[in-house]
């Protein structure tokens, strides 16, 4: 069964989704669309690496200095370095270790969307999600007695699914080729990851286990021990020879 109320549009370089099972008016629910799509936009505008004016891009080229940036930008950066010393450099927001640039970005995706999942919860509504790229958030299920069931693609096919997860409050994350499609690297070595295909990861916040998906993704092997570490969060791994 799919929610009464569904839209998508196109953001970050992926299409986000919001879907809504409550009994409420085409009206209010565009509404709500319309606030999660303007918050996601003006995130985009602060981080995205692609425009020029946004405070990463000024960061990185010399124009405002990390300590300056506003706090939404201060605050992302300071959970990455955070998340970089707990990782021991898996995760970073340098491609490797002698890059300058900033890139946030493996980052905000999951971050913007717990932002999108408080503006769903002040709007009062009781059952939905949303999703951008592969990551989703959600509340309520599908109805009080009804999980949201979310599918885990398969990276070898698409078409197929690994897993199907039911989740009524929390979140889930999927770093790998199904979804990114370009590689992710290992900022340690400077080559692309290479012992999943992909790892997803459920829990209570879409920031956390969509940078702990990545995180777990460069690691290898490794990673799902050190994801043990934080209880709340569970992760399914697609090796690449499974």
């Amino acid at each position: 069964m799919q929610a009464k109320h569904r839209a998508s549009f196109p953001i970050m370089g992926t299409t986000a989704s919001v879907h809504v099972n409550d009994e409420i008016t085409t009206a209010t629910f565009d509404e709500v669309v319309s606030e999660v799509r303007n918050e996601l936009t003006r995130l985009e505008d602060m981080f995205s690496v692609f425009r020029e004016t946004s405070e990463i891009s000024r960061i990185n080229a010399g124009t405002l200095h990390h300590l300056d940036a506003s706090p939404e930008v201060f605050a992302v950066l300071d959970a990455c370095s955070w998340l970089e010393q707990a990782s021991d450099g898996a995760f970073s927001i340098r491609r490797s270790r002698t890059a300058s640039d900033i890139n946030p970005s493996g980052f905000v995706k999951g971050w913007a969307g717990e932002r999108s999942a408080s503006l769903m919860s002040s709007a009062g509504l009781q059952h939905w999600y949303v999703g951008i790229g592969g990551d989703f958030v959600m509340r309520g299920g599908l109805s009080d007695a009804q999980p949201w069931s979310i599918g885990i693609a398969d990276p070898r096919d698409a078409t197929q699914l690994v897993a199907t997860v039911d989740v009524v409050d929390g979140a889930i994350a999927t770093s790998g080729s199904a979804e990114r499609g370009a590689h992710i690297w290992d900022p340690r070595t400077g080559a692309p990851a290479d012992e999943f295909l992909s790892v997803t990861v459920t829990g209570p916040s879409l920031t956390w286990a969509d940078a702990y998906a990545t995180t777990v993704f460069v690691m290898g092997e490794p990673g799902l021990k050190w994801i043990a570490q934080f209880g709340e969060y569970d992760v399914l791994p697609v090796r690449r020879n499974d």
